[in-house]
């Protein structure tokens, strides 16, 4: 696990208070957003700040955790047995098709429903399977709803469930291990990567005992790409000792040993990954001793659920801190998605701008959706960004994503602008409402600002702002609004949240 940097965050674990220095603000419920979903449109902002921070928290996880799950496509519950019988087609081309469905029903999750869609997003990264190896629309399908649907819920129930998910099972060798032959990938992940950290409070003969406990979830219900079954000749019955214990161990008993004898060791883990992910990649013995550690004590004590350790996470004069903001690099798809929630733009009709979402995530910035470069996910944060991905970051969101809304109604960014900055005719006022829409903050300098505020007069004479004739009804506005959403997309502070 990383950690190799000091944090500067000594706040505490307890409530955050608004205060002179540090107020329920537009900036504060952005920051909120940016980690917990992916941006709030400015419009959504007065409805959070009617309410105390604590009231808003519950309110936006509780939503999400009301949701309704995404709509399967007819075909994915289907065995391909039965795909002739309910009119659809199986073939190779067919099932590419409906592989790429998956992967665009991922991210409209993201950007239709933020909050949930970011927990799906997190799980994603850490319980991985990759749809190259299994190559099942079906099962790739049933694996993002299985995430969706135990993102905010039990970790014990999510960790059963999805080692009998067929996309597991068959990307991590469950489904080839058999009595007398164990294959110990799914044992060593399980361990590993999802529940525990690598090398921690598990020993090779765990891993090897654990694999034999896993046997016998090796047959096809309905013929090949159907449900796996459980095949109970391919079970390895003989005696077996996990963690001290031995017994004649099956799959059900490897959960429960494991959240028996190391549960305060998988609620470090789990809160750790969730710290790095939501609030600093920045991680040291203070924080595990100031942070981690108390809200591993209060996951165990709930039993394992997730939604009450986000909330007190995100309630957290921790979390609001200084030190806790613009730390974290955006992944490619956090920063295409946030871009189009924060602004509030029409970008068009999803269908039409899916495909160039998910090809550009993919082959341009190496985040293809369901299919993670290992089973360890994405490194993420400072591995996202280098000398050439930063440019094509900007590049995408100003030839592609900008120009949709621009196609979709010009006048819009003239909206947009007088929505943030209450239609004020001070074309300063206007620009910094433009710079913390989509900064929030002001991580960047004031030099990148100044020029800023060039690049958004540069179309009109300098006499018009100076004897305030200017205002955002000249027919110049809309274009001024690109030219500096434009700029800002291209400042390297804009990479990161």
């Amino acid at each position: 696990m990383t950690t190799s940097y000091l944090s500067c965050n000594i706040s505490p674990l307890t409530a955050y208070v608004p205060s002179t220095e540090n107020p329920w603000n537009a900036a504060n419920v952005r920051h909120l957003h940016n980690r917990l979903g992916f941006g709030i449109p400015f419009a959504d902002i007065a409805n959070a700040l009617i309410q105390s921070p604590s009231a808003y928290v519950d309110q936006i996880i509780d939503a999400a955790m009301g949701l309704a799950p995404t709509a399967s496509p007819g075909w994915a519950p289907l065995d391909p047995a039965d795909y002739a019988a309910n009119g659809f087609t199986y073939s190779e081309d067919e099932n590419d098709k409906n592989k790429e469905t998956a992967q665009y029903a991922f991210i409209k999750e993201l950007i239709d429903n933020g909050v949930r869609g970011r927990l799906t997003f997190f799980w994603h990264n850490i319980i991985v399977t990759r749809i190259s190896e299994y190559d099942f629309a079906g099962y790739a399908f049933r694996y993002f709803l299985a995430l969706q649907r135990h993102s905010f819920g039990n970790f014990k129930t999510f960790i059963h469930e999805i080692g009998l998910d067929e996309a597991m099972l068959k990307f991590l060798n469950s489904f080839d291990n058999v009595v007398g032959h164990p294959n110990e990938n799914y044992a060593r992940e399980l361990y590993e990567l999802f529940t525990l950290g690598e090398g921690n409070g598990y020993t090779e003969d765990d891993i090897v005992n654990t694999a034999r406990a896993l046997t016998g979830y090796n047959e096809y219900e309905n013929g090949e790409n159907s449900r796996i079954i459980f095949n109970v000749e391919k079970f390895d019955a003989e005696p077996k000792t996990i963690f001290g214990q031995t017994g004649n161990w099956g799959y059900d008993d490897v959960i429960n040993i494991l959240f028996e004898q190391r549960a305060d060791l998988i609620a470090r883990y789990i809160c750790e990954r969730i710290y790095i992910d939501f609030v600093s990649p920045e991680v040291d013995e203070d924080i595990r001793t100031l942070i981690i550690n108390p809200l591993a004590a209060q996951f165990v004590a709930n039993g394992f659920e997730i939604a009450p350790i986000l909330k007190t996470l995100f309630k957290s004069a921790h979390f609001f801190d200084a030190n806790a903001k613009s730390v974290i690099i955006k992944s490619p798809l956090d920063l295409i998605v946030q871009f189009m929630t924060s602004t509030g733009l029409d970008y068009g009709d999803y269908d039409m701008n899916k495909e160039s979402i998910k090809n550009i995530s993919s082959w341009l910035f190496d985040q293809n959706i369901l299919n993670p470069p290992t089973v360890a996910g994405w490194d993420g944060d400072r591995d996202w960004l280098n000398s050439g991905t930063i440019t094509f970051r900007a590049g995408y969101l100003i030839d592609d994503v900008l120009q949709w809304a621009w196609e979709q109604d010009q006048e819009q960014f003239r909206e947009f602008a007088i929505d943030v900055s209450s239609n004020s005719n001070d074309a300063d006022v206007v620009a910094t409402a433009i710079f913390e829409a989509l900064m929030n903050e002001i991580p960047y300098t004031m030099d990148d600002y100044t020029v800023g505020v060039d690049v958004f007069k540069s179309r009109v004479p300098s006499n018009y702002f100076d004897d305030n004739t200017w205002t955002l009804g000249f027919e110049t506005a809309t274009l001024q609004v690109r030219d500096l959403l434009e700029y800002i997309v291209s400042l390297p502070d804009y990479q990161i949240k």
